[in-house]
């Protein structure tokens, strides 16, 4: 476990953004584990994605679904915010890795939408809590207004995003060729404006996620000679920006730290 002066670097960071910040970071091969504030339920905005991606290739290596299978977009299926396929003709028909890969690497809404009805909100609930993870948790839709007035709302700890996403580093979460293809998804991500901001390109396999306070993004990082996951979430960061560029500095931190081992 990697202190001082990593951590004071790291606490000068998290106080210069304002808001919450948590830090988890988990070593893989050749790296540490750190931790800084990272036991605390944040909003996820769209890192929860990542447990709805392990839990849908779950149900692929279980011979539940099928990566081919295919699925027709409906007009009235389509949802705002970011994506691609509400711009797109009605009755699109996508496969299912199709709506993996646009669910994250473009934060598609309506793919993600449409595998929460395929793989069910409770498989993915029950698969974090088979692995002790008792924080994150997928509770609505994307753009579910009516649920979020009742109090729903899908929360991720870093912590335990970056024990999964080590986990599936090491091929231990679903196994051999589908974590990797876990990763490999999260490797073809558009968005590295964050963690990767100041990592040299092709490192890293991610997602991102924002929404009203919160800016997150976790991911694993691998290079020839490491290897390690990291989760950094915020909460009311004053200027969303510079909860950006703060995950940023603090990526950049991990990498010249672990460089150095």
């Amino acid at each position: 476990m990697v202190k001082a002066p990593f951590s004071k670097e790291i606490e000068r960071l998290a106080s210069e953004c304002g808001g919450i910040v948590s830090v988890a970071v988990r070593n893989v091969a050749n790296a540490f584990d750190f931790s800084y504030n990272d036991d605390v339920r944040m909003g996820s905005a769209s890192t929860i994605k990542v447990p709805m991606l392990v839990e849908a290739i779950r149900q692929v290596r279980d011979g539940a679904l099928s990566l081919d299978s295919e699925y027709k977009i409906a007009r009235e299926q389509c949802c705002d915010g970011s994506g691609v396929i509400n711009y797109l003709h009605d009755g699109l028909a996508v496969t299912l890795k199709d709506l993996l890969t646009l669910m994250i690497i473009v934060s598609d809404n309506t793919a993600t939408n449409v595998l929460i009805d395929i793989i069910g909100m409770d498989n993915v609930n029950s698969t974090l809590r088979g692995w002790g993870y008792t924080g994150t948790i997928l509770q609505r839709k994307m753009y579910d207004w009516s649920g979020i007035a009742q109090g729903k709302d899908n929360f991720i700890v870093a912590r335990e995003a970056a024990d999964l996403l080590a986990k599936i580093a090491r091929g231990e979460a679903l196994g051999g060729e589908w974590d990797e293809m876990v990763i490999e998804i999260m490797r073809n991500q558009q968005s590295t404006n964050e963690l990767g901001l100041l990592l040299p390109e092709g490192v890293l396999a991610n997602k991102t996620g924002q929404v009203e306070g919160a800016v997150n993004d976790i991911g694993v990082v691998t290079t020839d000679k490491f290897r390690y996951s990291i989760a950094v979430c915020t909460k009311d960061a004053p200027v969303p920006g510079e909860a950006k560029v703060t995950i940023g500095r603090i990526s950049k931190a991990v990498w010249d730290t672990v460089a150095v081992l």
